[in-house]
């Protein structure tokens, strides 16, 4: 069988998204990192596979796809069909995909909008607004846990994965997610995960990399 090509680069929280996942299945990926910072997701050849220009994206024999949270579900879909993190029942697919949507449409854009502009350096300082988005994000998310240990249930599903990558980059950027009691035990629950430590590691970088443009991090978010 063919095996399936993972474009992605290592700092970005989508990617690593699927990076867990092919951890937890044990997966056999090709993985070939690309930079978007050094133009080389706008090559003809990238292009061709994902007009939109975006990471992580996947070949899997000629199937071109983008987007993490589709990617997640493909691949255990196509390799691990209804394995636990994304179980092959209905209603508990629904709750999944409920959290992968809140996450795309609203979480992932507040808390990035936020990090990704002190990142680039398109904003120097934190703004009210900023924070109250930021927060708000937060909060809402800390909804999803009021009867559960992990975002869809009482087990990791792929939702956990999509999460766990923003939210440690954010913790390593200054969050003090303390703050946020039940998001705090969930992200202490992720350690069962067999890429966590690794995606620690990625995370302390983006908080190196922000610090060192923007000192004080996220510091103002607390």
């Amino acid at each position: 069988m063919p095996t399936p090509t993972l474009y992605y680069f290592p700092m970005s929280p989508p990617a690593r998204a699927v990076l867990l996942l092919i951890k937890e299945l044990e997966l056999t990926v090709n993985l070939k990192e690309v930079n978007p910072l050094a133009g080389e997701t706008r090559t003809e050849e990238f292009m061709h596979m994902n007009p939109e220009h975006t990471i992580p994206t996947m070949d899997d024999n000629g199937f071109y796809l983008g987007e993490s949270r589709a990617i997640l579900s493909y691949l255990i879909d196509a390799y691990r069909p209804g394995h636990s993190l994304y179980p092959n029942i209905p209603k508990e697919k629904a709750l999944i995909n409920r959290v992968l949507h809140h996450d795309l449409g609203s979480f992932y854009p507040k808390l990035f909008g936020t990090l990704g502009a002190l990142f680039t350096g398109a904003v120097t300082e934190i703004s009210e607004e900023m924070k109250t988005n930021a927060q708000k994000a937060l909060t809402d998310l800390e909804h999803y846990l009021v009867r559960n240990d992990y975002f869809a249930g009482e087990n990791p599903t792929i939702a956990d994965l999509s999460l766990l990558p923003p939210i440690a980059s954010a913790v390593h950027c200054g969050l003090d997610l303390t703050q946020y009691p039940r998001l705090n035990g969930w992200y202490e629950s992720c350690r069962v995960l067999k890429g966590y430590e690794e995606d620690q590691e990625a995370s302390r970088q983006i908080g190196e990399v922000l610090r060192a443009k923007f000192p004080t991090g996220l510091d103002g978010l607390n």
